[in-house]
């Protein structure tokens, strides 16, 4: 009997959710897939990790989703996984200044885009009138900007673009500052003025529920364990964990091999649904026909990182009230944000334990700090917010640190992000980094990954639009995804 080697339609090498994304949408389409995931489970950046003495899964930095994230949403509903979350009816973000200890919120109300936020934006406590009249001209350029106009401002900074129209210095720091630094984990003064435009027109200003934000009601290597796994391997994905690629070799007839510390794989195309730096290496020990064009390769080089924290304190009883959900921090470069995890999750980790997780963008310049000074800013700014618990002091604690957690959105960067067939017509590259236009989050992974399928489905797909024969985003007056209620302020 003559042998011979089973070759796949694709291999996808990564599972965050670029690769798993992209393993789902070929799998559904009939395609023979294998995902290939170096570590023992799937998730990538978005995972869990353990707890060191207290022993339960957690994730490292506080996650959050926003009604926006269409196709993010759109896979998490094909896996089953809308249980996971709670999503907001009505765009409400809370923010606490800690010199005047007063709580204020941004929310959406019932005017049309770009102006839904216009009643609560002129209470706004922490802008002057002066800075409102400013922003309101830039909304109005902002709403009547094309997508060629934006992406044209990618060689110039956010922060000089601002300045060019006139914005208060209090104007960038509070309000055009604070959602460049939580959303593209850069700085203002560091970001592209074309991320940052796309940003506020398609995030913030583009629609009246765009903002609604989710948040997970599990920690997420149990959602990636649970729902998402489960969904793959029924579609007929071949899951292959704890696996390291050593090389990806394509011949001359464009056919493609892939070996691990395991097994060696076929396959018509391979997907690299792995982080720049990660993609590089595995290109560098390739074969010829991959390494031919070595300024390819070095284009990876110049995508930098920024990176990401997770401070995380447990407090035995209240140190926040039951119903405080999350507030951002107005002028504090450290605790930017607070977040109340027992008010997110299904079940507590531990009874009469209350679970507070800071998530510390742009987090460069705070790496070297110790844990202590860490956490002696965060009781300042907790004592502030609620005085009356200044005295309950953590029974525990753990900072995560990721120096490489995501792509910098830089000037200039947007010509260095690759499209899918950057390096080889049979290996594909995905990844929040690639050319989709988002910044790096979940919705911008989960859109590589179907970018990525499409091309190698032959078909002509615009992002945009819903990824066809996956249950459509939630909208506001639908309950597919249980409501998140809370108090603000």
């Amino acid at each position: 009997m003559v042998g011979f080697l089973e070759t796949d339609d694709a291999i996808v090498v990564g599972g965050g959710l670029a690769g798993v994304s992209c393993a789902l949408a070929l799998a559904d389409a009939g395609k023979s897939v294998v995902l290939i995931e170096a570590r023992r489970f799937l998730g990538g950046r978005v995972a869990s990790v353990e707890h060191p003495r207290l022993h339960f899964q957690m994730d490292n930095c506080q996650h959050a989703a926003f009604r926006v994230y269409s196709r993010f949403f759109q896979f998490l509903l094909r896996c089953n996984a809308q249980r996971a979350m709670k999503i907001q009816k009505k765009t409400i973000l809370p923010f606490f200044d800690p010199k005047s200890q007063k709580f204020a919120s941004l929310k959406s109300g019932k005017l049309n885009p770009p102006n839904h936020m216009a009643k609560s934006m002129l209470k706004f406590p922490f802008l002057g009138l002066k800075d409102k009249l400013a922003m309101r001209k830039i909304i109005k350029k902002l709403d009547k900007m094309t997508e060629d106009e934006i992406w044209a401002l990618d060689d110039i900074s956010f922060y000089d673009w601002l300045i060019e129209h006139k914005q208060t210095f209090e104007a960038i720091e509070r309000f055009w500052g604070f959602f460049i630094l939580a959303a593209l984990n850069i700085e203002v003064k560091e970001a592209s003025a074309a991320q940052g435009c796309m940003l506020y027109k398609t995030g913030i200003f583009g629609s009246s529920d765009a903002f609604d934000v989710a948040c997970f009601q599990h920690h997420l290597s149990h959602i990636f364990q649970s729902e998402i796994l489960e969904t793959l391997q029924g579609a007929g994905v071949k899951v292959e964990l704890s696996s390291s690629v050593n090389s990806v070799e394509v011949d001359t007839k464009g056919e493609c091999t892939v070996s691990t510390n395991q097994k060696t794989y076929h396959g018509q195309q391979v997907v690299l649904a792995t982080p720049p730096h990660i993609t590089k290496k595995l290109l560098r020990s390739s074969g010829s026909i991959l390494t031919t064009s070595k300024e390819k390769l070095d284009t990876f080089e110049e995508i930098e990182y920024t990176a990401l924290m997770g401070i995380h304190a447990f407090y035995r009883g209240e140190k926040v009230p039951k119903t405080f959900a999350f507030s951002a921090i107005i002028d504090e470069p450290l605790i930017q944000m607070v977040f109340n995890r027992n008010h997110e999750l299904q079940e507590q980790i531990a009874p009469g334990i209350q679970w507070i997780s800071v998530p510390v963008s742009h987090a460069d310049d705070f790496l070297n700090l110790n844990d202590e000074e860490m956490l002696v800013e965060l009781e300042r700014v907790l004592g502030r917010m609620f005085p009356d618990t200044k005295d309950n002091l953590p029974v525990e604690t753990l900072i995560v640190r990721m120096p490489k957690a995501t792509f910098a959105p830089r000037p200039g960067t947007a010509r260095l992000r690759p499209k899918p067939d950057y390096i080889h017509p049979s290996v594909l590259l995905a990844g929040c980094y690639t050319a989709t236009k988002w910044p790096s989050t979940m919705e911008g992974a989960v859109r590589s990954g179907c970018i990525a399928a499409s091309q190698i489905l032959g078909h002509q797909w615009d992002p945009d639009s819903n990824w066809s024969g996956w249950p459509s985003p939630p909208e506001r007056n639908d309950d597919t995804i249980a409501e998140w209620r809370f108090t603000h302020g």
